[in-house]
């Protein structure tokens, strides 16, 4: 009797030690933001343009900027995981004579990933 006691006590805390060690995974804190390039009209995206990102609209004003990417070669410039918040984006690019200008705003969620496309008038 003191052995099927001991044997169901070892039985019971192994299995109460199994379920209570899996745990849910953690909620995601941040969210991810991505850049496209183009000019109005055009339907390709432009590589090696220089995206700036800024916290505030006074930030990005005055350029100083949290982080600044280039396009690679698909238009795209990667910010990662961003914490949520709103964030103010830009980018300013000369061909030629020409200068093209674009800016926007995005607001970032927790566990949601962004791509936005910037169009450079």
């Amino acid at each position: 009797m003191k052995n099927k006691t001991l044997l169901a006590f070892v039985l019971l805390f192994g299995i109460t030690t199994l379920f209570t060690n899996c745990s849910k995974e953690d909620p995601a804190t941040t969210g991810g933001f991505t850049v496209k390039v183009k000019l109005d009209g055009s339907t390709g995206f432009l590589t090696n343009v220089l995206v700036g990102l800024a916290t505030s609209e006074q930030n990005l004003d005055n350029s100083l900027y949290l982080q600044e990417l280039d396009t690679d070669a698909n238009g795209t410039a990667d910010f990662g995981q961003l914490n949520p918040g709103n964030y103010f984006f830009d980018c300013y690019h000369i061909i030629g004579s020409d200068n093209y200008y674009g800016e926007g705003q995005v607001q970032i969620t927790a566990g949601t990933d962004l791509e936005v496309t910037l169009t450079l008038l």
